[in-house]
């Protein structure tokens, strides 16, 4: 083996170095599409940091981004790529260790079953 530092591990958390990039898959995935729902969906996000994300989302092919004039009124839109696509058992996975290890808020099973039944869906994991 070569050199190069060959940590798919790694790798993979430095191409997604972006706190908030998981958040806003995620809220892709369930049916959110406007700048204005993520950041209602993520409050705590500037809207600066916001616009820079999907930026990087965008020009790293984990989204496309569509304009669409209605009338006088011009819309943006935001859409997985395939390759954005294929994050949904990597979320669906983090979204099981929070409720099954972490759990910071006490759900109890019957809820958290519940709810990841809900993301299971929304990332399309069969």
């Amino acid at each position: 083996m070569s050199e190069k530092n060959i940590c798919p591990i790694g790798n993979t958390l430095d191409f997604f170095n972006r706190k908030w990039i998981f958040c806003i898959l995620s809220n892709i995935f369930r049916g959110m599409k406007h700048f204005s729902e993520f950041k209602k969906a993520n409050p705590t996000i500037s809207n600066h940091i916001l616009a820079e994300t999907l930026k990087y989302m965008e020009e790293n092919g984990l989204i496309t981004k569509t304009t669409i004039e209605e009338g006088s009124r011009v819309q943006t839109e935001y859409c997985l790529t395939e390759k954005g696509f294929k994050t949904n058992k990597i979320l669906y996975e983090i979204t099981s260790y929070y409720f099954n290890e972490l759990n910071y808020v006490g759900y109890d099973e019957e809820q958290k079953g519940e709810i990841l039944a809900e993301y299971q869906k929304a990332f399309h994991i069969e």
